[in-house]
């Protein structure tokens, strides 16, 4: 029986958690050092493939949304300056690659009954795309990742973004 979730996570999935500490000192070293492990060579990048979801601790009691909160945006946008090969390493099955885009595009509030929901440019959508997977394709190519297995992932990314906007 094939695993319906081939593709979406890896063999196993590692919860990497970004401390509130970390975040208020914009201190993106911890995560950096822990992230680029997982694309550092061939085998590293060959394991790492859909095995992070990513947490956010410390902000339970806080009633705003993450990606409304100016420092966990600032963490995060620094964090992607640096490693923008998300694409490759997060989970394509829960809210990780979702909250990252929430973090890095700008969102505009709306008010619909009177609720308030975000919005954001298709364009912004489609710079974020392309930004990341670019650079995952650029780490593919680095350590030697078949075209074949490149476009697989980009599939699966494309369908995970899909699925989400429709919702």
């Amino acid at each position: 029986m094939q695993n319906p979730y081939s593709g979406l996570v890896g063999s196993k999935v590692v919860i990497a958690t970004i401390e509130r500490d970390d975040i208020v000192r914009c201190d993106i070293e911890p995560a950096l050092a822990a992230l680029n492990k997982l694309v550092e060579s061939a085998s590293a990048l060959a394991n790492s493939n859909g095995t992070i979801s990513l947490l956010v601790n410390g902000y339970d009691h806080d009633p705003r949304e993450l990606h409304t909160i100016p420092e966990v945006r600032a963490y995060f946008q620094a964090l992607d300056a640096k490693f923008p090969y998300w694409f490759h390493v997060c989970t394509r099955i829960d809210h990780s690659l979702r909250m990252l885009f929430m973090m890095l595009v700008e969102l505009k509030p709306v008010t619909m009954a009177g609720a308030v929901s975000f919005q954001f440019a298709n364009d912004d959508l489609h710079a974020f795309l392309l930004q990341r997977l670019q650079a995952m394709d650029s780490v593919h190519a680095k350590h030697g990742f078949s075209e074949e297995e490149s476009l697989r992932i980009t599939e699966l990314v494309m369908n995970y973004f899909e699925s989400v906007i429709a919702n």
